[in-house]
């Protein structure tokens, strides 16, 4: 899943390289900073900033050529090849950006050649170069890797494989057995992300090993994990889905763990089921007094549940009528799926309603069939000048929202006004204060603009998915589309708390915005992150689809604001 702006991805519901420092730190210390961050942010590559920082030994300017991607990547070709280390160095890191056909070969090339893996593993897997998962698996056996080279090229099977579905059989060489004891005894994070993507797991992992990992992970009296330890945990909940019944005992007393992040993880895998043991347990919880998000997970696991058990469809008519909107719109997203005629009645009379949340929700459910794309056409054509016919609009072709008008480039007097103040939150749940990381100063100038002049205001928290991310930015005024988009500017980690830029594709983020609520290693060198929650953690945990940011306004660091 990604924190894009795209329905069609709700309903499927500088970052540099991993380890690497900041682009803007780099180049501050070289006195290139204003220029060569201006030249990013406005896409010109041909600014002659680029040569003279690489002529003065400044090769930094190679990564930022990579962030601002397209014909700027043929720049680092001969230093992908050259022999001069600290500007390969750095050519690696624009390269892991560009994920460009040309420099592809290049970089498996380098990689293979190299006695260093780690350097190019992140270029490989961003790359998508034909062999890039089994370079990286033969790298992964290599005998005594340090921590630094492993960590390095885990990142880049991760990315290699994160978004492809790649059955786990079809990478040659690769032995999923070292992966789960790197999980159990080290408790490493890559290595668990790895599996948890991996699809058709029990072709080459046999259950029992996985199962006895797993339980020593979360053996009972034992410390409770914290940490990357309970993400890593986490992640493995997940790879039990896999495994489909075989994972029922585990998964069913996962489901009553002490930690949260397993809880849920374990419902949303008991949706991957279809025993009755792990039915009547999310029937339960659906049904029970719980928190809203437990309810919803059971829910969609009932939703997914159903096309194969029938009886579970005409519940989904019934969690429609539930007082919790999250979880009412969770049904008629699965009932959209099943029994589409009783869905667009539904959605149809939720498009046309009072309720923003319910009609932006009900959009999902119609683009589910073809009666209900109709419903849509015959709305963005009666509404073209709303909010709600665009989106309709966007629901049946989601190109068009990519289609923005980039924002002028801030002066550097603007930047500096805006340096040391934090983005204050007051949601319906509680406040939230964010500073800003520093790693990308052009999207947290437009977010804290954006905040200045009362945009926020009113916006929805329109997508929740515990353990991933709380994204903001719905709001039904059609001002804000005027806003235009800001470009890319990889950089920091996506680490629990974090705030990142919602796209719609390379250098479309405009308002919307996501904090992570897990630790989201894939969406590094992907999504850039400009901020994160200071103050206010226990408000994003607790937030649900359709809770809104009562107000949203910016305050000098450290301020009261947030006590």
């Amino acid at each position: 899943m990604k924190p894009v702006r795209t329905l069609l991805a709700i309903c499927a519901s500088a970052v540099l390289v991993h380890g690497a420092v900041s682009f803007a730190h780099a180049a501050e210390k070289n006195g290139f900073t204003a220029r060569m961050l201006a030249a990013a942010d406005a896409r010109d590559a041909e600014n002659p900033v680029f040569d003279e920082a690489i002529k003065s030994g400044k090769y930094e300017a190679l990564l930022v050529l990579g962030q601002i991607g397209g014909n700027a990547c043929k720049k680092l070709v001969p230093y992908v090849r050259g022999s001069n280390k600290e500007a390969q160095k750095w050519a690696a890191k624009g390269a892991a950006y560009c994920r460009d056909k040309t420099l592809a070969p290049l970089v498996l090339e380098q990689m293979e050649a190299a006695e260093d893996k780690s350097l190019w593993a992140a270029a490989v897997g961003f790359s998508g170069a034909e062999g890039s998962k089994a370079a990286l698996a033969r790298a992964l056996n290599k005998e005594g890797l340090s921590e630094e080279e492993k960590s390095a090229i885990l990142f880049g099977l991760v990315q290699a494989v994160v978004y492809d579905r790649t059955n786990a059989a079809d990478i040659e060489g690769l032995d999923l057995l070292p992966l789960v004891d790197m999980a159990r005894d080290e408790g490493n994070y890559g290595a668990a992300y790895v599996l948890a993507r991996l699809q058709a797991v029990p072709d080459v992992l046999a259950y029992p090993a996985f199962e006895l990992a797993y339980r020593q992970m979360l053996r009972a009296g034992g410390p409770a994990p914290e940490g990357e330890a309970l993400e890593t945990a986490r992640l493995m909940t997940r790879l039990a889905r896999e495994f489909g019944d075989q994972s029922k005992m585990i998964l069913w007393a996962a489901s009553d763990a002490w930690e949260k992040v397993i809880r849920h993880e374990a419902i949303r895998s008991m949706g991957y089921l279809g025993d009755e043991k792990t039915k009547a347990t999310i029937l339960a919880l659906a049904n029970g007094e719980g928190d809203a998000a437990t309810r919803h997970l059971a829910v969609d696991a009932i939703g997914r549940r159903s096309a194969n058990d029938p009886s579970l469809v005409a519940l989904l008519e019934q969690y429609i009528s539930d007082d919790n909107r999250w979880v009412a719109a969770t049904a008629l997203r699965w009932l959209g799926q099943r029994d589409p005629a009783s869905a667009n009645q539904i959605a149809a009379d939720w498009l046309d309603g009072e309720d923003y949340y319910l009609a932006f929700q009900a959009l999902i459910a119609l683009t589910g069939s073809d009666e209900g794309k109709a419903i849509l056409r015959a709305y963005a054509d009666a509404n073209p000048d709303t909010v709600r016919g665009y989106e309709a609009a966007v629901a049946l072709d989601p190109p068009i929202e990519a289609v923005t008008k980039p924002r002028k480039t801030p002066s550097a007097a603007l930047l500096a006004s805006y340096r040391g103040r934090e983005l204050i939150l007051e949601t319906t749940r509680g406040k939230v204060c964010i500073s800003m990381t520093g790693d990308a100063p052009y999207a947290a100038t437009s977010f804290l603009q954006l905040a200045d002049v009362g945009k926020m205001d009113g916006m929805l928290w329109h997508r929740v998915i515990p353990n991933f991310v709380s994204q903001a930015g719905q709001i039904e005024n059609p001002e804000l589309a005027k806003w235009g988009s800001i470009r890319e500017e990889w950089g920091g980690e996506h680490r629990i708390g974090t705030v990142g830029v919602a796209t719609a594709g390379r250098d479309t983020g405009t308002t919307q915005f996501f904090i992570n609520t897990g630790y989201n290693m894939h969406l590094e060198g992907r999504y850039t992150v400009f901020g994160k929650v200071r103050d206010g953690m226990d408000v994003v945990y607790a937030l649900e689809e359709g809770d809104v940011i009562k107000k949203a306004y910016t305050a000098k660091a450290a301020s009261a604001n947030c006590k």
